[in-house]
């Protein structure tokens, strides 16, 4: 893992599909909220590879989805973030993603046990998380391994792309979530976590952009 001593953070404007209306009241997730989640991230996912095929065909050296260590300075959690592309032509240079369009859709609303879900709107590189857990990094810590794999104990070269988050940024009650290239998965049991974290409720919606550095 390389470590430096910060990042610019790019903007991340925000456009839309032709909306999909999926509006349910319900107790517990149905196969249509699952389902648009996983259309959500792969909608996502699709325009990210074909950006590190750009970036790929415009450098001498460079790879996609690089962990640092950006620092003690840094508001991610635990100073680690993924960077989505680095070039190494002339000395390391980040290069952020910016979708193009972003999946929209009506409101949601449900329950995770005894926890009230709501989600507005889950643009996948910039998810902010409302909560009233009391202890969040407790509540997240062992998610944050799994899926952010800070030790690489996953890592798998013939991968493409990675399936890990990409940073996470902690305030108070709020969390800044980029899920990266993770499946569907690891955002239900982000949920799950904060839920497990004795949260009375969870209110996800989508941002322009992502604290950085």
């Amino acid at each position: 893992m390389e470590k430096i001593g910060g990042l610019r953070s790019g903007s991340y404007p925000t456009a839309s599909l032709d909306k999909r209306t999926i509006a349910v009241i319900i107790s517990r997730m149905s196969n249509a909220v699952e389902e648009l989640v996983i259309r959500a991230r792969d909608h996502y996912v699709a325009q990210f590879r074909a950006f590190t095929r750009r970036q790929r065909k415009t450098c001498a050296t460079g790879a996609a989805e690089v962990k640092f260590e950006l620092g003690a300075d840094s508001s991610a959690y635990r100073g680690l973030a993924v960077v989505d592309f680095v070039r190494n032509d002339n000395g390391t240079e980040g290069i952020l993603f910016e979708p193009d369009t972003v999946l929209t859709f009506d409101r949601i609303e449900g329950n995770i046990a005894e926890t009230v879900l709501v989600i507005e709107g889950l643009r996948w590189d910039a998810v902010s998380i409302s909560h009233d857990v009391l202890n969040v990094d407790q509540a997240i810590s062992t998610w944050f391994e799994k899926w952010f794999d800070p030790d690489e104990v996953n890592f798998d070269q013939s991968v493409d792309p990675s399936n890990c988050i990409h940073a996470v940024y902690i305030e108070t009650n709020e969390l800044q979530v980029d899920l990266g290239t993770a499946p569907a998965e690891a955002f239900w049991e982000l949920l799950d976590s904060l839920a497990s974290g004795e949260a009375s409720f969870v209110n996800v919606r989508s941002q322009a952009s992502l604290k950085g550095g």
